[in-house]
């Protein structure tokens, strides 16, 4: 799902899902399938309003005047002030950020697109050929939103960010089904000689059972103790890899 959102003009897509449910790995495979960029901010100590707005700038200039096809990923975990969801709000509702560009920037801009406006046979003035820009980052830059659906943060984010939601493809990722489960488990233990013998399809349904009771058991300890213990992916594939 995620390449075919990502393939399309104005393909932006929120994915929805605890962390470790495989939506980021899954977005950078899409990307590669798709030979894309993927663009992701690095959050370091001292990130702050400067670095965000750099990136965005970076992010942004690479899909309008490189016209290169750029997938900007960004999670939840990253949100060190709630501004930047502002921006990327503004960029899903209109393909831009006020105030980000330098004198600099702009004459590139311009320099770039003006050649857009003259093969449409528009005016070339400086609304115009900005105008032709904000086309190139709409169609290029398909913004992927990571975020998790608990807690009060999640609908506050969304009351105040609409954009996140009436300009993105919803995709929910919820728990592996039984034969995910055992496939990677087989893949699992086949990548290595085990010396499991006739005991090989037992061992993968034991991880199968294990995994899952695990999570049956999280729900009785929510409804009794009103306490959450999330059993994700990630979670199996450490059971597998603790057991070689």
């Amino acid at each position: 799902r995620i390449p075919r959102v990502i393939r399309q003009p104005l393909g932006n897509a929120l994915l929805l899902g605890i962390g470790g449910s495989g939506r980021q790995s899954l977005t950078r495979l899409a990307t590669f399938m798709a030979e894309y960029e993927c663009f992701q901010v690095e959050i370091a100590k001292g990130y702050g309003q400067a670095q965000w707005r750099e990136d965005l700038r970076t992010c942004l200039l690479k899909a309008g005047l490189d016209n290169k096809q750029v997938v900007f990923l960004f999670n939840d975990t990253q949100i060190v002030f709630e501004s930047m969801l502002e921006d990327v709000n503004n960029i899903l509702n209109s393909g831009d950020v006020p105030n980000l560009y330098g004198p600099e920037e702009m004459d590139q801009i311009i320099n770039t697109c003006r050649i857009d406006c003259q093969k449409k046979r528009i005016p070339p003035t400086k609304l115009n050929i900005f105008g032709q820009y904000i086309q190139r980052v709409r169609n290029n830059m398909h913004v992927v939103i990571c975020m998790s659906p608990i807690g009060e943060a999640f609908r506050t984010r969304l009351r105040m960010f609409p954009s996140l939601v009436n300009c993105c493809t919803i995709d929910w990722f919820s728990e592996w089904p039984d034969e995910a489960l055992k496939s990677v488990a087989d893949s699992s233990m086949r990548s290595e000689d085990m010396k499991l013998g006739d005991n090989f399809d037992g061992v993968v349904e034991m991880f199968k059972n294990i995994h899952q009771s695990v999570a049956e058991a999280s729900k009785r300890y929510l409804a009794m103790l009103d306490r959450n213990n999330y059993v994700t992916p990630t979670s199996y594939l450490e059971l597998l890899d603790t057991y070689k």
